[in-house]
């Protein structure tokens, strides 16, 4: 039975308390901070375990949401006029756009029950039907196209019904916005969903992506712990369609798990491959005929310089340059604590080098970020040392990842440069140096040339964050606005990549362990551990508990030869691990 409720003044969410009006409220009001890879206060609105969980002491647990309790219910008491109120949070878009109609409609939910909408049920996708849909793919195209199609999965997540409609949404546009984040190519290449899989799976042409060269896909598998080879398995129809797939496309995997790739290209050492990142500022500079220095001694560049920001709690500067091979190039001059020069009011033009005639008003960093445009309009990102060399994560004395994306507050090149900067960009920033009035004379005058006023600072930044915005619209967009959310700025939805990060994270229930190994039932794997005594030896006798354990992703995927899904993939005759071959002298 639903609870049905009315009001009288005008509202989306007037009509009734059903779970859908109140999930929506929650999706629209409370996601952008609580869910996904942005669960603030550990926090995903749209997990219905995640707001029904126990906190705090034992002596006095609590929860976010006690169905039909309201009043003992966190979620109504820090609704904004209710016993805590302090959500929304004040001057976000959310404490302006909620209402008291939809503050109202969430207390009735609650004390109805706090019902989630039924999941619609989605047919199981077997590997044999995902086999058979590529193989009638790569047969429908020219046989000289064949060898640069390649192929993404969700199917063990279309599978899991723990998985919702949303958050399959999230998956799709992570791998799209994945993937145009790591091609120097102007096209936008939208990954094209494969007849016959529900939206499961998801083509991509190697050649359009640039991936042709450098043999980047070779590359890719050596990573890949989930590969399997199916030329020696029982099954005599999936045997036929693996070696059709592998003879048609000339790979010996021709596919690989969407999320892996999402979470493991967008780092390094794939995150440098596949962009073809150089190791040094030097050589990104003649990439893109720039030259950082003459442009500081000429005045061609705009700066912004404050005493703390985001990512660090020391000063930072960013300054920004025009380049004939991006249409824009950034850069951030970072410092560790303490550093004699990092006052950068007193030594607001560095850095020091051989012709700068401000040597004694120059500043001595310690690294910095670099961004820059790419071809179709997606961003590409460089950590770098004091001296210019490339890295692959900041040191957390100089920079800091404050949402630790990856569980760690370390700031990983790639992936947690583009979770954080979901719309491009930051603008959230003021220079405090232009009017410092530290420096007289000659400095004085290029401080002022070079370090322009905060409006004019702001229309050059947005311009860029614009430029961004209209990339992404149509990078993630087909994905994200669709149904009620439709007519949302792209600017309103959670980072895919990030969210998809925090949800690969998760540790694996049995069910979820079933579905990645493609049996339907949780109960057919728990009766094959139970028979199997080196699947025992493995550890896995907890998933056949009741109720089941779950196991650490680390620990299912880390690779010695082979990863632990493929032994126990192995162990199942469902397959034969793919071990890539090295090469001599290769560790």
């Amino acid at each position: 039975m639903v609870l049905c409720i009315c009001f009288t003044t005008h509202s989306a969410y007037a009509a009734e308390v059903t779970p859908e009006n109140a999930t929506k409220i929650l999706r629209e009001r409370c996601y952008r901070c609580h869910g996904g890879a942005a669960k603030e206060a550990g926090l995903d609105v749209l997990s219905l375990s995640n707001l029904i969980e126990q906190r705090g002491d034992s002596s006095s647990p609590s929860a976010f949401v006690v169905p039909g309790k309201p009043d003992e219910s966190k979620l109504i008491r820090v609704l904004k006029g209710g016993e805590e109120s302090y959500m929304p949070d004040e001057g976000s878009p959310e404490a302006k756009e909620m209402t008291q109609e939809e503050k109202d409609l969430l207390r009735e939910w609650v004390a109805a029950g706090a019902l989630f909408p039924e999941v619609k049920s989605r047919r199981f996708i077997s590997e044999t039907d995902i086999l058979k849909a590529m193989r009638d793919y790569l047969l429908s195209i020219k046989a000289d196209d064949r060898g640069n199609i390649r192929f993404y999965t969700f199917t063990h997540l279309h599978n899991n019904p723990d998985v919702s409609d949303l958050d399959l949404r999230y998956y799709r546009a992570a791998l799209s916005k994945a993937i145009n984040s790591l091609t120097k190519e102007r096209e936008i290449i939208l990954p094209i969903a494969l007849p016959g899989t529900d939206e499961s799976v998801y083509v991509i042409d190697l050649h359009r992506l640039g991936w042709d060269r450098r043999h980047l896909w070779e590359s890719i598998l050596g990573k890949y712990p989930y590969g399997l080879k199916f030329d020696f398995i029982r099954d005599e129809t999936q045997k036929q369609l693996w070696k059709d797939v592998v003879q048609f496309s000339g790979a010996e995997v021709p596919y690989l798990r969407a999320d892996w790739f999402v979470l493991t290209a967008t780092q390094p050492p794939l995150y440098h491959q596949l962009l073809d990142i150089p190791e040094t500022l030097m050589e990104l500079e003649a990439e893109l005929n720039l030259n950082i220095l003459d442009n500081f001694l000429e005045g061609k560049v705009a700066r912004s310089g404050y005493a703390k920001s985001g990512v660090s709690k020391q000063n930072r500067l960013l300054e920004r340059h025009e380049a004939p091979g991006t249409p824009y190039f950034w850069i951030s001059y970072d410092f560790l604590p303490r550093r004699a020069k990092g006052d950068l009011s007193r030594f607001p033009l560095g850095p020091q080098f051989e012709h700068n005639p401000f040597n004694n008003q120059a500043f001595d960093h310690d690294g910095g970020e670099v961004i820059w445009s790419l071809p179709n309009g997606m961003q590409a990102y460089m950590l770098v040392d004091g001296k210019g060399a490339r890295i692959d994560a900041g040191p957390i004395d100089v920079v800091f990842d404050r949402s630790a994306v990856l569980g760690t507050p370390k700031i990983i090149n790639g992936i947690s440069c583009i979770y954080c900067h979901r719309n491009g960009m930051i603008t959230d920033f003021r220079d405090e140096l232009r009017q410092a009035e530290t420096l007289g004379g000659a400095p004085r005058d290029h401080v002022l040339k070079i370090y322009p006023t905060d409006d004019a600072m702001q229309r050059v930044v947005k311009q860029d964050q614009e430029l961004f915005l209209r990339s992404l619209e149509k990078v993630v967009g087909p994905f994200l606005k669709v149904g009620d959310d439709a007519k949302k700025l792209i600017s309103e939805f959670p980072e895919p990549v990030g969210k998809v990060a925090e949800m690969y994270s998760r540790d694996l229930t049995a069910r979820a362990m079933a579905l990645e190994l493609g049996v339907e039932k949780v109960e057919i794997l728990q009766a094959k551990i139970d028979a199997n005594r080196d699947l025992l030896r493995f550890g896995l006798g907890t998933m056949t508990q009741d109720p089941p354990g779950t196991l650490k992703r680390e620990k299912w995927e880390t690779q010695d030869g082979t990863s632990l899904m493929q032994d126990v993939a192995s162990q199942l005759r469902m397959g034969l691990p793919y071990v890539p071959a090295r090469s001599a002298g290769t560790p």
